[in-house]
């Protein structure tokens, strides 16, 4: 006998499999919807992160590291002004406003101020002296532009053979960029400004623009255990700093006395000090009417550095390899030394040279 026959098992499974396919196809959709809803988020991540859509870029100077506006400021060529340091030339005006200011002997016993500025503009720098031969080491340094008075005839003659060193002295452009003091006494009285110097640059064709590989920053973090530096020069450049706990600075002090800015009236307050030991002798160039013969330094190389900030003393060493180079500041385990934010003041002495520190 035959089995009986379900008349409804063909017609119910047609309703049936549409059911199933119309649920997978639901499924497959909301499945499909999340997953780009996911890409959606990602990509925008990955934007942001990429371009930085998180809010306006910020820029900072490669040699202080303080922001500036904008992107054109933190390419300024830098300009390496010759500062006078003779007990007449005191207080000079605008050091403040340098990213970076060296100090050096120069010859008998007066130092002068190799001043760097890039990222800030000064309206009076000086009183500029007469180039040295410390400048053919530091302006391709900070591939920077010279102010400077003029220079001996042995030093211009070292000028002349380095086409890194654009020299924008007095003799040149004394209209442009350089101006007489009248509430000073020559040799003592002639005064710059970054704007003068770079538009007598801007005048022969020199760049005014510099890409320049940044030192290493970081925000104060101030813990004193230093209250005071000493680096005695000479008898007449007698070098101090004690620190401010207000501002997480050195006060600078300069033959004994507040070394002051002549424009702003304000004492110079680097956040940084660095003592650097260098290879340096007497060169043969007769600089003064007394027969003192120039100092010249060896600033490639290695060799021992002091770094002082927040109150602290790091010590280190600096190296740079090449002249086109900018020194770096290491610590005992070769990792860059972080400086505070603002202006670093740079205290090249000889390699036995005596600083101290209490």
């Amino acid at each position: 006998m035959s089995s009986p026959i379900n008349k409804y098992s063909s017609q119910d499974s047609f309703p049936r499999r549409w059911i199933i396919i119309i649920i997978l196809v639901l499924v497959a959709a909301a499945g499909f919807a999340g997953y780009a809803w996911y890409m959606s988020q990602k990509n925008s991540d990955q934007l942001t992160s990429v371009t930085g859509f998180t809010g306006p870029p910020h820029y900072y100077c490669p040699l202080d590291g303080t922001e500036v506006p904008d992107r054109a400021a933190a390419t300024v060529r830098p300009i390496v002004f010759q500062v006078d340091n003779a007990p007449a030339a005191r207080n000079q005006a605008g050091l403040s406003k340098a990213d970076i200011v060296y100090e050096a002997m120069a010859e008998g016993d007066v130092t002068r101020f190799s001043a760097v500025f890039a990222c800030h503009e000064a309206e009076v720098v000086g009183p500029i002296r007469s180039a040295r031969l410390i400048d053919l080491e530091l302006v391709p340094e900070y591939q920077a532009l010279l102010a400077d008075s003029g220079s001996s005839e042995g030093v211009t003659a070292g000028l002349e053979a380095a086409p890194d060193v654009p020299n924008i002295n007095d003799d040149g452009y004394h209209d442009i960029a350089f101006w007489r003091a009248d509430d000073r006494i020559a040799p003592h009285d002639l005064m710059s400004s970054t704007q003068g110097v770079r538009k007598a640059a801007a005048s022969v064709g020199h760049s005014l623009t510099a890409t320049l590989s940044p030192l290493t920053f970081k925000e104060d973090s101030p813990a004193p255990a230093v209250n005071s530096i000493s680096v005695p020069y000479s008898a007449v450049v007698d070098v101090g700093y004690k620190y401010d706990p207000a501002s997480n600075g050195w006060l600078r002090f300069n033959g004994g006395e507040a070394h002051m800015d002549a424009e702003t009236g304000k004492q110079l307050t680097p956040k940084n000090v660095i003592i650097q030991f260098v290879p340096s002798y007497e060169s043969e160039i007769v600089e003064d009417a007394g027969g003192n013969r120039g100092m010249d330094y060896t600033l490639t190389g290695s060799g021992k550095a002091l770094v002082f900030r927040d109150g602290q003393v790091i010590q280190g060493t600096w190296s740079r390899a090449e002249r086109s180079g900018v020194t770096q500041y290491l610590d005992a385990s070769n990792k860059p030394i972080a400086l505070n934010r603002g202006l670093t003041f740079v205290q090249l002495v000889d390699t036995n040279f005596q600083a101290s520190w209490s």
